[in-house]
């Protein structure tokens, strides 16, 4: 067993606190203080489907853990899962959909980072995540949008990714995947969809009379056998009842997207290492597996600046938990990591729609995007090939008609705050492209003539090079004109940010691939602690989509009826 040594120096770190494994002779001899068949660490998306998906075989004894009250990044999302080939939510709203449809559209989002076959079987399974996940508590259903919009305030199934732009029509028929979690009591949505997602599932796994769950409570060594087998994990649990409150208070505030703004989420981060310094050290012995579903290493800004430095001015999205603790613990027992490098950064050009029509520019006066794109691709434009800057033109006619969409739509408070920054703080205007450039610091010459030949493409009847569809095409005339900022700094519109990298798992069984060769016996991972179906281009949805994918994988495949196989 040789563990990965890239991020040594952050394994004895105070803020993650992760320790190198442990290595005993005779695991029954130790002392422990509890111990289980399956123990899970983290109770995200990924987290809770491994355990409610074990915890039906009533033999098995599940520990699930968490450093929080549970939910982690995917309660903070919008909750939307995607999913299709023909789910009971597409055919109540008429719509048709196919396996194979839904894995022709996914070549082009998953590339080669998964097999092709686990593209097939992810899309056959997930047919049925709905009626499982219902079963448990969540509620999904129609109705069923064709606006295009990031988000669907006013319905709950849409066009998450990039099915209706010319590639994505290339490669299959664009029918609407993205599922948005509804309230479980009925009513309009009044929230990120997240918070309706993982309550009801958490209630549905404490309810389980084979499960424990053990909140506010941190994995920070993995135990091990002479042969490398993990046998074991050491953790630290707050104590008290006020320590554990105080603890939760902070952990919600430390990511809200106000006290982010206003800078005082190290403040929070802060006060929850410091209740942690009194937590209890606990041994918890594991017979047969543990699954690592503890998220991703946003919030790891030193880890971030050796994987990604490109991505720092991002906002983190998640919990003080995205620590990239999970990903260090199997590292620690040898296991292999792959993907560090890819984040999926969000900056939505859309709603209001309007604004695809703009034509986007970035700090050499170059074309930055196809502005009909995921937000995802927006954002990987503007830190990878633009330095976090990036604006969009438009003349007189396209601003009015994002001004009025802005005030006919329906926003949740997120997007009142950000379109209100938009308009009064982030758009600047002038008369003419020469006048636009100076006040962004964009090379006027290089700008006009971008912006010529953007236009001219359009005149003599030309396919957009970046792929834009026809009907967000309009030729840019002259002044006013217009440029909203898009870039990485704007605190009121910032750029969300997840990691996509993690342990290499095998794709049909969850086991964590070792760095000698060969598997981690008694390791799984999932979710975004694991490189998944999303880890090449992410769309709305495909994150919660691949933990309910993982995290049921790795519970079939401890229970012995086949991983994968058994999903399909």
């Amino acid at each position: 067993m040789q563990p990965d040594h890239r991020f040594l120096d952050d394994l004895t770190d105070t803020s993650t606190r992760v320790e190198p494994a442990r290595v005993v002779a005779d695991a029954d001899a130790e002392q422990w203080d509890a111990d289980c068949d399956v123990l899970v660490v983290g109770v995200g998306l990924a987290g809770v489907c491994a355990a409610l998906r074990t915890a039906e075989d009533k033999s098995l004894q599940v520990i699930a853990i968490d450093r929080g009250e549970g939910g982690g990044a995917s309660k903070l999302s919008g909750g939307v899962v995607y999913m299709g080939g023909g789910t009971r939510a597409q055919k109540e709203a008429g719509i048709e959909d196919t396996p194979e449809n839904m894995a022709n559209y996914l070549a082009c989002e998953t590339g080669n980072i998964v097999r092709a076959d686990t593209v097939r079987r992810f899309a056959r399974a997930s047919t049925g995540f709905q009626d499982w996940l219902e079963k448990y508590g969540a509620r999904f259903g129609g109705p069923a949008t064709e606006e295009k919009t990031s988000y669907p305030n006013d319905a709950s199934l849409y066009f998450s990714g990039n099915e209706l732009t010319p590639p994505g029509r290339e490669h299959a028929t664009a029918v609407q995947r993205g599922h948005r979690a509804k309230p479980s009591k009925g009513g309009e949505p009044t929230e990120l969809s997240g918070a309706y997602l993982l309550p009801p599932l958490i209630e549905s796994m404490e309810r389980q009379p084979n499960v424990r769950f053990f909140r506010q409570t941190r994995a920070t060594r993995m135990v091990v056998d002479g042969e490398g087998a993990v046998v074991g994990i050491e953790v630290l649990k707050v104590p008290s009842k006020f320590a554990a409150w105080r603890h939760a208070k902070a952990m919600a505030l430390s990511g809200n997207l106000i006290v982010g703004a206003l800078g005082l989420a190290p403040r929070m981060f802060g006060m929850i290492t410091a209740i942690e310094q009194g937590a209890r050290p606990m041994r918890i012995r594991v017979r047969k597996g543990v699954v690592l579903s503890a998220g991703g290493f946003t919030y790891n800004r030193v880890m971030m600046a050796k994987t990604a430095p490109d991505y720092l001015a991002s906002h983190p999205l998640g919990t003080i938990a995205d620590d990239g603790s999970g990903i260090k613990l199997g590292m620690t027992v040898g296991g292999r990591t792959d993907l560090l490098d890819r984040i999926s950064a969000w900056k939505f050009l859309y709603p209001p729609a309007s604004f695809c029509k703009a034509c986007s520019v970035r700090p050499d006066g170059e074309r930055l995007i196809g502005e009909e794109y995921y937000g995802a691709r927006t954002g990987e434009a503007v830190f990878s090939w633009a330095g976090g800057k990036g604006w969009l033109i438009m003349d007189q006619p396209i601003w009015d008609s994002v001004v009025k969409e802005i005030a006919e739509m329906k926003k949740m408070f997120f997007q009142k705050v950000q379109f209100k920054a938009i308009q009064n703080d982030y758009t600047v205007s002038a008369t003419t492209l020469e006048e636009l450039a100076a006040k962004i610091g964009v090379p006027a010459e290089t700008m006009a003539a971008t912006i010529a030949a953007y236009n001219g493409h359009i005149e003599r009847g030309e396919p957009d090079p970046l792929g834009k569809s026809e009907y967000y095409r309009k030729v840019i005339g002259t002044g006013p004109l217009y440029a909203t900022d898009i870039g990485a700094h704007l605190k009121m519109s910032p750029i969300p940010a997840l990691t996509m990298g993690g342990l290499v798992v095998d794709e049909d069984t969850g086991e964590v691939l070792s760095t000698e060769g060969g598997k981690v016996k008694g390791l799984y991972a999932a979710g975004r602690t694991a490189v998944g179906i999303c880890s090449h281009y992410y769309v709305s949805g495909l994150s919660l989509g691949d933990c309910v994918w993982s995290g049921c994988r790795a519970a079939e495949t401890i229970k012995g009826n086949g991983g994968a196989e058994a999903l399909v």
